[in-house]
């Protein structure tokens, strides 16, 4: 999951329930736009208006269903036809807050860092421009969950604050923020279980900057890249076997077979060893049932904290025992992780899918092309 944790996570303590179908412009005039292709995401829809953007979030919370928000982003936001939008934002933008690490790397890719004013955990941003304005003391942490720093917020006088919701545990965040003038948009791309569709969140932020043309020719560049190596190796004849993760408190966690990881898996030309497990959701399987697994596998990945072969082997020494360990294929994901644990694959990943697909190719098949991993790395 994403590394920093969420400010906004209650939208539906304000409204009717979660199960509710919500549309907040249902009587504008101006939602008959021209509507965008979205090919991959699944929670966003975008009307391009002559001076502006009608944006449509989806569901932003797991579990939620029939909700939807209309954000409208315009410079002449005091139009009558927007006033039953959750937010009307002027443009252009100057003044963000990014409440996850993931929106500062879709605001890199169209090159609006400099908009960028707080963030959510600062210790654990990957960027290195925004790390530096952080240390230049341009760009806040405002804290996050219960301690929020409200009044810097406010003095920050941000445009807009990007958050992402994960349910309804954290009551008073939005209500607070609305309270205090301060517009928020609700960004779900850690909702989307297609790489793609993560990706494709970028023409949500190039609405929102009035610069959604060079945000689908990024996107278009982005998915040509991916699809150039999955249709490379859909012919493969024989697919390794994939395990993956480490134990957790006596489980050991898997994703189901329409998660992010498994689609990364086979787009990669992987066999993933538990694809029989449905859905998307976690499956915490016992040790002895997921050592089994892991005999029959032939690369490992994404092996939590572990830097080396010895922290698995320390922490859990029947694992040497996997022909992975042995043959010494094991591959984590922490190659860009910072000194407080900010991992990169977390951040630039979810706009680089391309890249971590490259990763994962040269990872599953080490003979073809020179790739140099870029988020993976063969522990030792």
């Amino acid at each position: 999951m994403k590394t920093l944790k969420t400010l906004a996570v209650v939208m539906f303590v304000l409204m009717a329930g979660c199960n509710t179908p919500i549309n907040h412009c249902a009587n504008s005039t101006e939602g008959d736009g021209v509507e965008q292709e979205v090919k991959y995401a699944r929670s966003f829809s975008i009307n391009l208006l002559t001076n502006g953007a009608l944006i449509d979030v989806f569901n932003p919370w797991q579990g939620s269903t029939g909700v939807k928000y209309r954000y409208a982003f315009s410079e002449s936001v005091d139009s009558e036809d927007f006033k039953h939008c959750e937010a009307m934002i002027p443009m252009p933008v100057r003044r963000v807050v990014c409440l996850s690490t993931t929106h500062i790397a879709f605001l890199e890719k169209i090159g609006k860092l400099d908009c960028v004013v707080g963030v959510s955990g600062a210790q654990f941003v990957s960027n290195p421009q925004i790390r530096r304005n952080i240390e230049l003391g341009q760009v806040k942490d405002v804290g996050y969950e219960q301690l929020i720093n409200y009044e810097l917020l406010v003095e920050l006088r941000p445009d807009i604050v990007l958050c992402y919701g994960v349910g309804a545990e954290s009551v008073g965040y939005l209500q607070k923020l609305k309270s205090l003038n301060i517009p928020i948009l609700f960004i779900a791309e850690y909702l989307e279980e297609d790489p793609l569709g993560k990706a494709e969140w970028i023409k949500v932020f190039g609405a929102m900057f009035g610069k959604y043309d060079e945000a689908c020719a990024i996107f278009s560049q982005i998915e040509r890249d991916y699809l150039d190596v999955k249709e490379t190796l859909a012919a493969a004849t024989h697919k390794p076997k994939v395990f993956i993760n480490l134990p957790w408190q006596d489980a050991w966690f898997f994703p189901g077979n329409q998660s992010y990881m498994a689609a990364l898996i086979d787009d990669a030309g992987g066999d993933y060893i538990l694809s029989h497990l449905e859905g998307n959701q976690s499956y915490p399987l016992n040790f002895e049932v997921a050592l089994a697994k892991g005999m029959a596998a032939d690369v490992w990945i994404n092996t939590g904290t572990a830097q080396s072969l010895a922290d698995i082997s320390r922490e859990f020494p029947r694992t040497t025992l996997f022909p992975a360990y042995k043959e010494g294929r094991v591959f984590n994901n922490n190659s860009r992780i910072n000194v407080a644990g900010g991992n990169d694959f977390w951040e630039s990943g979810a706009v680089n899918p391309h890249l971590i697909l490259r990763d994962l190719a040269r990872i599953f098949y080490p003979q073809s092309g020179n790739h140099e991993l870029v988020y993976y790395k063969r522990l030792k």
